[in-house]
């Protein structure tokens, strides 16, 4: 699962799963600062916090999630539960 965060510093990301519900939140602070005298007619990247949720399968391991964030993309990967995952059967 990816989500695109760009300019987002990693460590104002927070994701968390709980009950099957994966959560990603955060908040993307302005480029301009407040005390900056500035008229600004357009801009393509939105400021402040964001939260998305979304349920997963029940199939999935919570315990072994990973996360990675890199030039703008947290990458998420979730991992299926061994007894539920297909298994091949050789032919003999």
């Amino acid at each position: 699962m990816y989500a695109f965060a760009p300019g987002m510093d990693p460590a104002k990301l927070e994701v968390t799963l709980e009950q099957g519900v994966l959560t990603i939140a955060g908040e993307r602070s302005s480029p301009i600062p407040e005390n900056d005298q500035v008229t600004v007619y357009a801009n393509e990247r939105f400021a402040g916090k964001f939260r998305r949720t979304i349920s997963l399968s029940e199939d999935l391991d919570p315990d072994k999630v990973e996360a990675t964030y890199r030039d703008g993309v947290l990458r998420l990967r979730i991992a299926r539960k061994a007894h539920l995952q297909p298994r091949r059967i050789e032919i003999k």
